[in-house]
């Protein structure tokens, strides 16, 4: 008789014996760097599937990328001049909504804190010089991997997920623009994909996605029901990015609401004390500033 796999049916037994003394103590995931929205959320656990939505221009993709980066080890932390043991792991930064050349920018001007526009014209005095050489010197060791084709399918990002994970211990994939996910596939197909990707690599998967009642009403602050339906629901944690200076200027000035919608360990709420430093392409905790 041909032998078959153990059953993937447990008891309760089994599960507590598999967890051990982890089951009484604080189960927090990665942490986003940002300590206002980890109090809010607890992290990305393995094995969840994070959504950032918002409507255009708020900076969804600039927090994913923020968050992404900082996870491997490429962003400054308390202060340009200081440093601060933390873990560093390997991740995946997958966009079909922003060329290589883009996310290399971005990085550097979050990195160095140098306006991204003065890195685009070349206007950069001596100081951003010199932050942009340390920069590039972090970014160089950072195990960030990027993946920036014009479009692909759910079945080539799991291809590389699979191989990055296997072959560099990946532990987080980022996913730029849930939309762009494929041909023919609806937006609750591509977030029930990834996942079903999350679950299988057992590593926290994040994706950025658009909302869509809001924009009848943009200057309200968004709410779960404003994500596509059949996202909210794949969702383990939903995030809306809201902010009022885009709709005034004169309102809330670089601050930002990071909603944190939907999440299966906390309640609904917004994280505390977050800016939005646009110029740097970055949101930080208030009080880093």
């Amino acid at each position: 008789m041909e032998p078959t796999d153990p059953s993937p049916v447990l008891t309760m037994a089994e599960l507590l014996a598999r967890s051990g003394n982890e089951s009484f103590g604080p189960r927090l995931g990665l942490p986003t760097g940002l300590k206002g929205l980890d109090a809010a959320m607890g992290g990305l656990e393995p094995g969840t599937l994070t959504v950032l939505a918002s409507r255009p221009g708020l900076g969804r993709s600039t927090l994913l990328q923020n968050i992404c980066q900082w996870n491997a080890g490429g962003t400054f932390v308390g202060g340009f001049r200081e440093t601060q043991e933390r873990e560093v792991v390997p991740v995946l930064l997958a966009s079909t909504e922003q060329s290589t050349e883009q996310i290399m920018l971005r990085a550097l001007s979050t990195a160095a804190r140098v306006s991204r526009d003065h890195l685009r014209t070349g206007e950069l005095v001596d100081e951003d010089i010199r932050r942009l050489k340390r920069a590039q010197s972090i970014l160089e060791a950072a195990p960030l991997y990027v993946l920036a084709p014009a479009v692909f399918t759910d079945g080539q990002l799991a291809e590389h997920a699979r191989r990055l994970v296997r072959e560099h211990q990946v532990r987080l994939v980022g996913v730029d623009g849930l939309e762009a996910m494929g041909p023919g596939l609806s937006l609750g197909q591509a977030a029930r994909a990834l996942k079903t990707l999350a679950r299988e690599l057992a590593v926290p998967v994040i994706v950025t996605a658009p909302l869509w009642a809001v924009s009848r009403r943009p200057h309200w602050t968004p709410a779960l029901e404003d994500l596509h339906d059949e996202v909210a629901f794949a969702a383990d944690t939903a995030i809306l990015v809201h902010r009022e200076e885009a709709y005034d200027r004169t309102s809330r000035p670089m601050e930002a609401d990071l909603v944190v919608a939907k999440a299966r360990s906390t309640r609904p709420t917004i994280a505390a004390d977050i800016a939005f430093q646009a110029h740097y392409t970055r949101f930080t905790d208030i009080a880093t500033t």
